[in-house]
């Protein structure tokens, strides 16, 4: 494959919806014909009319710079045909079971495949099982008669970026590249050395674990974080004046702080490893942590007064901060908890622009910070503690007030 091609033809990009659209208006950016294909109407119209979906730093003045001149969103697979690279970046969820679902995947492939010419260079980005890829390769093969790594190019290029900051971070972090043999690897590298500053080389079952472990490691990180503190509760100890003697001037140090830990990466990658092997504890136990943790809490609160009737100010919906993702956030799994003990529920989130905070707060007894979106830090404990009952309960697992005290009442800090 000649380094011009990947120019003269252009890229196609199947999905773009959080992990897609940012990836194809950065290499429309970088002077790359991108097809933006998707079957979801909605999100199709929606770029076409300029407008982006959902929220993502600077990717609005992206799309007004890009659309129709470099950047082209379409719901026909037929434009794969004019491209010289497909870039994969379709969602894989689990089911209700917790199993890993790749009918998305799999369906988008059988879509494409009547498009594949000789010469494509095919990239997933998706969270997939380890030998997935390998399973893609010989479906391949199987349905169009190519060769994979002679008439066509396969490898599996994990997205590393953080959501809210992909245009930020996509030419800084390392691409790892997988291919499926020595031909795919190299393509896909020649193809992302044109768009970032380095590529890491290996073959697709080492680049599916690296994406798995990455995820994973974060996820058991703060489950440890997040176990100290129910520990340190337990001894009625500050976890954050805990956390600080453990982290200060000491090299071997790096405890992570508490916090609601969830998103559609982070709470389900863990079950993409754990189907074929005997230990799986640690992943296992990890997300139990997290996913109780809403629980742990109100318990807490539950343990200092009878809430029966009480009013709550919920702050913050999404899955984490500065973002409107709100994909297994547990601040609904914290409502869900508070209705149930019937309480009054009042929800707020500057991002998804949900409820008026001075009305939320006004006389509330409970004040429940589920997300540290930057807006409430910057409107500060003095605002926030004015607002709420004078022996309101206040829940603070990010620290947000700045007290390093989890359940306080706000008389005792005030």
């Amino acid at each position: 494959m000649r380094s011009n091609d990947f120019f003269a033809k252009g890229v196609s990009v199947i999905g773009i919806g959080r992990v897609g659209l940012p990836l194809a208006l950065y290499l429309a950016e970088k002077r790359f014909n991108v097809y933006g294909i998707d079957i979801d109407e909605r999100i199709v119209t929606s770029c076409k009319n300029g407008k982006i979906p959902f929220y993502e730093k600077d990717m609005r003045e992206l799309l007004e710079k890009t659309l129709n001149k470099s950047f082209f969103p379409v719901n026909d697979y037929k434009y794969v045909a004019e491209t010289k690279v497909i870039i994969l970046t379709i969602g894989t969820p689990v089911d209700e079971h917790l199993n890993p679902v790749f009918s998305y995947l799999e369906d988008a492939i059988k879509r494409l495949l009547p498009y594949l010419q000789n010469g494509h260079l095919l990239i997933l980005r998706s969270t997939i099982s380890p030998g997935t890829t390998q399973h893609l390769k010989r479906m391949i093969e199987e349905e169009t008669g190519f060769q994979v790594g002679k008439d066509v190019y396969l490898a599996f290029c994990p997205e590393r970026i953080a959501e809210g900051y992909s245009l930020e971070e996509l030419p800084n972090i390392p691409q790892i590249v997988g291919g499926v043999d020595e031909k795919s690897t190299s393509s896909a590298a020649e193809f992302f050395l044109k768009v970032t500053s380095k590529v890491l080389v290996s073959d697709s079952v080492s680049a599916e674990l690296a994406k798995l472990f990455t995820n994973m490691y974060r996820y058991i990180d703060f489950a440890i974080a997040n176990e100290f503190m129910m520990i340190a509760e337990q001894f009625d100890r500050d976890i954050y004046e805990i956390i600080d003697l453990v982290n200060r001037d000491y090299k071997r140090a790096g405890l992570k702080k508490p916090g609601f830990t969830a998103g559609p990466c982070l709470y389900k990658d863990g079950f993409f490893l754990i189907s074929k092997t005997p230990y799986s504890e640690l992943i296992t136990t990890s997300w139990k942590i997290h996913e109780t943790l809403p629980a742990f809490l109100i318990e807490r609160i539950k343990s200092m007064k009878d809430i029966r009737g009480s009013k709550v100010a919920l702050l913050g919906l999404s899955f984490k901060k500065n973002i409107d993702d709100t994909r297994n956030s547990l601040a609904y799994k914290a409502k869900k908890i508070f209705l149930l003990e019937e309480c009054k529920v009042h929800l707020h989130d500057p991002i998804l622009k949900i409820g008026d905070l001075s009305a939320v707060l006004e006389g509330s007894d409970i004040l429940f910070f589920a997300v540290d979106h930057d807006f409430y830090r910057e409107r500060g404990f003095g605002y926030m503690s004015k607002l709420i009952k004078k022996d309101a309960i206040i829940c603070d697992i990010w620290n947000i007030m700045g007290k390093g005290k989890i359940i306080f009442r706000n008389h005792e800090i005030a």
